[in-house]
């Protein structure tokens, strides 16, 4: 498979000489769902800025599709990564949702046709059909959120980067983005790649994840990371509730050997857990269980 992203012993200071980035190797498929995760601080945003030649690296090398950003045309550079930052009102400065959409493609020099087309391409893709007059700034933050999101989508990258996609939202706003973001990734092949603290979601949106601290700390699924209560604390993450709820029921005896990421996973744990028993859960309590249901919670516990 392609990759879509290389990033080879990427390196950056800030100005006053503060190490943001330290010696960062990512690899990423074409096609992947990739979550970045890490503590505040930690290099995230700047790793992004990186990806579309915002920031460029003191030394190291980021490819995209095989070429090098610093070797793209910024023309050729937008068609390739999209960027949506966590907060949109930081790319929403247009007087209606129509303009503000329309200005990526704009500048890419198409017609006004083309333009048009694209316009209600994104905005049907986030369901905002119907707000090409609205203005941005009196919308409700989710549907900011869903505008910022068209308006990288209308300059159809390959490459989605998503920074806190959902951060903020309410539980009906947060399922509709990660449904976008899927249906992205799934029928038109986007690779995604996410930068998120929200890990009761993640599971829906990450094939991978780095846990990033200025340098790649770690990388696995999902699971082997969360399965790892030492690397989870010292760089200030969170496992799933779900995930943490099916540990603490080994402690009760409970057949769970494959630790659930999701509510469908959780699911179909428990229907295999209740039919291996013709029907019935048991639980039991010893002198041990609450003992290793402490240990458990303490192993997560900041």
């Amino acid at each position: 498979m392609k990759k879509a992203i290389s990033i080879t012993s990427l390196n950056y200071s800030y100005p006053d000489g503060t190490k943001a980035l330290d010696d960062v190797n990512i690899e990423v498929e074409q096609g992947e769902k990739i979550v970045i995760m890490g503590p505040n601080g930690a290099g995230k945003t700047t790793l992004f800025l990186h990806l579309n030649g915002i920031i460029r690296s003191d030394d190291g090398n980021v490819k995209i599709f095989g070429s090098s950003i610093g070797d793209m045309k910024v023309e050729d550079r937008i068609k390739e990564v999209g960027v949506v930052f966590a907060e949109p009102d930081d790319q929403l400065f247009m007087s209606t949702v129509y303009d503000d959409v329309a200005f990526g493609p704009l500048n890419m020099g198409l017609s006004e046709e083309e333009v048009g087309r694209r316009v209600k391409k994104a905005l049907a893709t986030v369901g905002l059909e119907g707000f090409e007059e609205r203005v941005p700034h009196h919308m409700s933050f989710g549907q900011k959120k869903k505008a910022a999101l068209a308006a990288v989508l209308s300059m159809e990258p390959r490459v989605l980067i998503l920074d806190e996609p959902t951060a903020n939202l309410d539980p009906k706003s947060k399922a509709d983005l990660i449904r976008v973001i899927n249906d992205l990734n799934r029928n038109e092949g986007v690779t995604t790649v996410i930068a998120m603290h929200d890990v009761n979601a993640l599971a829906d949106l990450a094939d991978r994840v780095y846990v990033l601290n200025r340098t790649i700390v770690a990388e696995g699924t999902p699971r082997d990371i969360f399965s790892d209560p030492v690397l989870v604390k010292e760089n200030n993450l969170d496992a799933p509730d779900l995930f943490k709820f099916f540990k603490i029921m080994r402690c009760f005896g409970a057949d769970c050997s494959q630790t659930p990421m999701s509510i469908d996973e959780s699911v179909t744990v428990m229907t295999k857990m209740i039919e291996s028993l013709e029907g019935e859960l048991y639980l039991t309590v010893d002198e041990n269980t609450h003992s290793l249901v402490n240990e458990i919670i303490a192993s997560y516990r900041h």
